[in-house]
């Protein structure tokens, strides 16, 4: 198959750090080319593939651009990118968009077969409008739980495909008897780091913490995260790249996911597993789909649930933790992917509307 690959521009593919979405494509993109595809990939400048790159833009957004240049420009730039594919969308046997609802209208112009996937919370009212005027294009959600969020809603789900990475570095890494636990992602409101010291000091372990903080969240970091970091000895790390993740979850006695939202993915997760670390998460969005409650970590309710939860460590099976992890690989990813791509081809070839 001819596939096109739309990333947003403002990480390149993959990030040196942080950037969920933008490591899942670059591995849908390498898996797919590995599986004998022809995959183009339209990303931002510093990208790195081996699929056909078409710099979109010179360099990431969020690297040569300030936060306010970039609320100017951001859509423009997205806009331009998704005019740009779609002119030329004969060229391809597929069009595989990860630019949230500025591909919509473009969807909907052309024959190509095309699909969409919403990597964000559904449940914002904007997206709820906007998706419900477009019935008929094809959409792909991370979780199950994701695209229940707009359940009531006619849209026209392709199917549930879960991310996937390449977690070989991952399972290679080795747990060294720490006792601390971590806390990794992003510090926001809504990803609870003030919930992940209140576990750590009530279970008298340290809490390690290898977060970004975005400048849109920086007041919060230094009005109510970073004191409290301080008055319960956290060592903060601040954001850590690629090759130092696996060593810092298999570290780890257990890894925090204290996240208070509808959580639609959560790479996270997947990656504590794949080191063979535990994973200890509120009931939230696609939580209970990716742990293996009380196999692979704890599924639970609350903080005190959370707090009981350290206590149970010795019951999990750090090698349950790795095998389960290989479930959400790349090649997993993408087969689910071209399953898709296969029937929205056939579907489109028989004069089925998608």
């Amino acid at each position: 198959m001819r596939i096109a690959q739309l990333a947003p521009l403002y990480e390149a593919v993959p990030p040196p750090a942080y950037g969920g979405t933008e490591r899942v494509i670059a591995g849908l993109c390498e898996g797919l080319a590995r599986r004998g595809h022809d995959v183009t990939l339209f990303a931002a400048g510093s990208s790195r593939t081996s699929a056909e790159l078409v710099e979109v833009v010179p360099s990431p957004l969020r690297v040569g651009m300030t936060r306010a240049e970039m609320m100017e420009l951001a859509p423009h730039l997205h806009l331009r990118m998704l005019a740009d594919v779609f002119d030329r969308a004969s060229d391809f046997d597929v069009i595989h968009s990860h630019v949230d609802i500025w591909t919509l209208p473009f969807a909907v112009t052309t024959d190509v077969p095309t699909i969409l996937t919403m990597h964000g919370r559904l449940d914002l009212d904007h997206v709820r409008r906007t998706l419900a005027l477009y019935p008929k294009v094809a959409l792909v959600s991370i979780s199950n739980h994701q695209r229940q969020l707009l359940d009531g809603i006619e849209l026209n789900w392709a199917g549930t495909v879960h991310n996937g990475l390449n977690l070989s570095s991952y399972q290679s890494a080795r747990y060294d008897g720490g006792r601390h636990l971590a806390f990794v992602g992003r510090i926001a409101p809504e990803k609870g780091p003030t919930l992940a010291v209140e576990i750590s000091s009530r279970t008298n372990r340290p809490l390690r913490v290898a977060a970004k903080v975005d400048p849109l969240d920086l007041s919060y970091f230094e009005t109510e995260v970073e004191p409290l970091f301080a008055a319960h000895d956290v060592e903060f790390l601040g954001e850590i790249d690629e090759a130092r993740k696996p060593t810092f979850y298999a570290s780890a006695a257990a890894t925090l996911f204290p996240s208070d939202w509808p959580e639609p993915f959560g790479l996270v997760m997947i990656e504590s597993m794949a080191a063979g670390t535990p994973v200890i998460a509120l009931r939230r969005g696609s939580v209970p789909e990716i742990i293996v409650d009380g196999v692979t970590g704890f599924v639970c309710d609350d903080v005190d649930g959370m707090v009981d939860a350290v206590g149970r460590l010795d019951e999990i099976d750090r090698d349950a933790c790795r095998r389960h992890a290989t479930t959400f690989g790349v090649d997993a990813m993408c087969a689910g992917y071209e399953r898709i791509y296969q029937r929205i081809m056939d579907e489109r070839a028989l004069g089925i509307a998608v």
